[in-house]
This record gives structure tokens, C-alpha cells and sequence, in this order.
């Protein structure tokens, strides 16, 4: 009986745009638990942090689309295991539907 290669499975690695994909959403979700923590504290804020949280915020909305964009293509590639660039793409979308969410909440809210 020898041992030979011809059966056996082929194991797939995990690629680094699947796994950076996961670790952006991660990040993003963490931060919008912050951001509405913060928000609920309904405490006043000095301008400066005012200021901060919304570039924080906006920075928080482009790393999402930078990891929707890597967990599309970690999930296009057809060498490597479909994991985290589905974790990422999950976690970035619904931190990206959050943001709308919020953000129209925040609009109807201030209309007349």
C-alpha cells in the first residue's frame, strides 16, 4: 500500500484580503458601539471631541468600504478559503447600513 497525493483534498489557505476584510469590519463595529455609546451617554461635549468623533466617524465609513471592497474580491478569489471574506463583508455591510440608519434617524430628527 503506498501513500500517494492523488485523492487527497486540496486545503485551501486563507488569503490576507479575506482576513484584513474581517479585521476592518471588527474594527468598525467596535467603534460604532463607541460612537452610539456616546451618543446615548447624553452628555455634553466639548467642540474638540465634537470634532473628533465626527472625523472618526467618517474615517470608521471609509474603512468599511475599503472592507467591503476586500471581502468582495477575498471572496472572488477562487484559490483561497471563503471564511473571513464573508465575516468581512457581513460585518461591513451592516456597519455601513448602521451609518444610513443613523444618519437619517439624525436628518428626520433635525427636519422642521
Amino acid at each position: 500500500m503506498s501513500l500517494s497525493t492523488e485523492n487527497q483534498a486540496v486545503v485551501l489557505p486563507h488569503k490576507g484580503r479575506g482576513i484584513a476584510s474581517f479585521i476592518i469590519g471588527v474594527t468598525c463595529i467596535i467603534i460604532t458601539l463607541l460612537l452610539v455609546g456616546i451618543a446615548m451617554s447624553e452628555t455634553e461635549l466639548p467642540r474638540p471631541m465634537i470634532t473628533a468623533l465626527g472625523v472618526l466617524s467618517s474615517g470608521m465609513l471609509c474603512a468599511a468600504l475599503i472592507g467591503i471592497a476586500l471581502g468582495f474580491f477575498g471572496a472572488k478569489d477562487r484559490s483561497s478559503k471563503k471564511l473571513y471574506p464573508l465575516l468581512g463583508l457581513t460585518l461591513n455591510v451592516t456597519v455601513l447600513m448602521v451609518f444610513v440608519m443613523l444618519a437619517l434617524i439624525t436628518l428626520s430628527m433635525n427636519a422642521p
